[in-house]
């Protein structure tokens, strides 16, 4: 978990996670907040072979996802939705994005 405090209003957690949009059961994970479908808006690591089974926590694998033409607003547009929403969320509440990728099996 890496917590990063941002200057806002009030305190909010902010829960932000990826689901494997292929494996059976990963939608039932979204319970809530923004949920947003990324498959075909970044680029497909899997797409390279070298990294075809890493995750989006290694530097050559998020550096490839932020090397999409727009990832950045992208990114910024998604702050601020998820900004705005936790100005509704009362404080001690949880604010909830969810993304969805696929894994490398998906395409063929």
């Amino acid at each position: 978990m890496q917590t990063t405090f941002l200057d806002w209003l009030s305190p909010v957690t902010a829960v932000i996670r990826s689901i494997g949009a292929r494996h059976d059961g990963a939608h039932e994970l979204v319970t809530g907040g923004r949920y947003l479908d990324l498959r075909r808006a970044l680029l497909y690591p899997a797409d390279n072979p070298a990294m075809r089974y890493r995750t989006g926590l290694d530097a050559d694998v998020y550096a490839h996802v932020l090397d999409t033409p727009g990832a950045r607003e992208l990114i910024a547009r998604t702050a601020v939705q998820l900004r705005a929403l936790a100005d509704e969320v009362p404080a001690g509440r949880l604010v909830r994005l969810t993304v969805a990728c696929q894994g490398p099996s998906s395409r063929a």
